[in-house]
């Protein structure tokens, strides 16, 4: 769901990553990093913008598994993630997205102070999609505001290459990309969740939070903002970093789709309305080299969004993206979509599902299954009134080939 009021409604919640590795790589670093050479494991892009997965075109939707890791990293107990990828086996859903590490900077403290059962925890999830046969998005770095809270510096360090912010972001890359890599469960790597819109916002309004029980500092100012040169920085050193580790599968940023007025915040500090050419200039940007796809999530709020044209539908959005992600060359990745629950979901959901096919999107992700704290708007399980998604989406899935 594309903004920060959802994502403090999720609070906890975790991911998964993948396979299991002899070795806790936890003490390499960038200096020494071996090249590897290219593989065909998870999803590649060619130099068309294809998406292929074992030398096959790709066309999949998955589901938004937020909490598969998360239950686990808080109650070793908690298991439910194999039943879960059992159910969605079933239903032909080939992948999933996840948070593949804490939301909050105190959701860290284990990852901090014992890296083997951290990373023992993490392997059971992906060694469960393994065996299952299920894919796996891991999104690394859910919460624009987390790893500068852990490292106790302003946000916005994110735009500097030498802080703690990014040193720390480079240590969690090689640890997780390293240990998992060879894992066929891994379809691909995620930066975080929807960081652009956090960007380029007037005034003082829209700090995060400080909520000091969880990590956060007691107090927030103008440094904990971000820019978008900001977070060019940040997706180019993460989409660098994972590239010397993994030189072939896909990378995507986790953005949500760009704010109406995402181009003349950047360039003029207004709130007017992006024209839709300006739509596709902020795409670029907010999807930069190295990262070799393009981002977006899609819900109903985010019609009627271009200056130039008004009245735009969810399909009509559908159909720009992908035709600015066919020019740029990079597929077009709709890493979150779903319509809340209300008089008009059926209706939504089924727009949304028929723009997909319509324009051969090739990698898409309902929000959200199995996440309890969501039941009241979002939640889809295998015996609520909205399982009918998930046949919806296997029956996509089915068509698309993917059985």
């Amino acid at each position: 769901m594309g903004n920060y009021l959802k994502n403090v409604l999720i609070l906890f919640v975790f991911i998964l990553t993948s396979s299991c590795a002899k070795n806790d790589n936890s003490n390499e670093n960038e200096e020494i990093i071996i090249p590897v050479e290219p593989h065909s494991l998870g999803l590649q892009v060619d130099l068309d913008g294809v998406v292929k997965l074992n030398g096959n075109q790709f066309k999949g939707v998955g589901v938004n598994y937020f909490s598969a890791f998360y239950r686990n990293l808080t109650d070793g107990t908690d298991t439910t993630y194999n039943a879960g990828f059992r159910y969605l086996k079933s239903q032909h859903i080939p992948f999933v997205r996840f948070m593949a590490g804490g939301y909050w900077a105190s959701e860290w403290n284990l990852y901090l102070t014992n890296k083997p059962e951290y990373f023992a925890k993490l392997d059971k999830v992906v060694h469960s999609a393994e065996k299952i046969g299920i894919g796996l998005i891991p999104s690394l770095f859910w919460s624009y505001h987390t790893i500068p809270d852990i490292v106790k510096e302003p946000v916005n360090q994110w735009g500097n290459i030498n802080s703690k912010t990014i040193a720390f972001m480079k240590q969690y890359i090689v640890e997780v990309v390293t240990r998992y890599k060879t894992s066929p469960a891994i379809l691909g790597w995620e930066f975080g969740n929807e960081y652009n819109l956090a960007v380029d916002l007037p005034g003082l309004d829209n700090l995060p939070p400080t909520l000091v029980s969880l990590g956060c500092p007691s107090t927030r100012s103008a440094a904990d903002k971000l820019s978008t040169r900001d977070l060019i920085v940040a997706l180019e050193e993460f989409g660098k970093m994972v590239r010397k580790l993994d030189v072939s599968r896909i990378i995507f940023s986790g953005n949500a789709i760009p704010r109406e007025a995402a181009y003349n915040l950047d360039s003029k500090k207004t709130w007017d309305l992006d024209n839709s050419s300006q739509y596709e200039l902020v795409l670029g940007s907010q999807n930069p080299d190295p990262l070799n796809s393009i981002t977006i999530h899609l819900y109903p709020s985010t019609t009627n969004r271009f200056s130039d044209s008004p009245t735009t539908s969810l399909k009509e959005i559908i159909r720009i993206s992908m035709e600015d992600a066919r020019k740029k060359k990079k597929p077009l990745f709709i890493g979150e979509f779903g319509a809340a629950i209300g008089a008009e979901e059926n209706l939504k959901f089924k727009e949304l599902l028929d723009g997909i096919e319509t324009y051969n999107v090739p990698i898409s992700a309902v929000w959200v299954f199995d996440l309890p704290q969501q039941n009241t708007d979002w939640n889809i399980t295998s015996s609520n009134s909205r399982k009918f998604m998930l046949e919806e989406i296997g029956n996509l899935n089915v068509r698309f080939g993917n059985k």
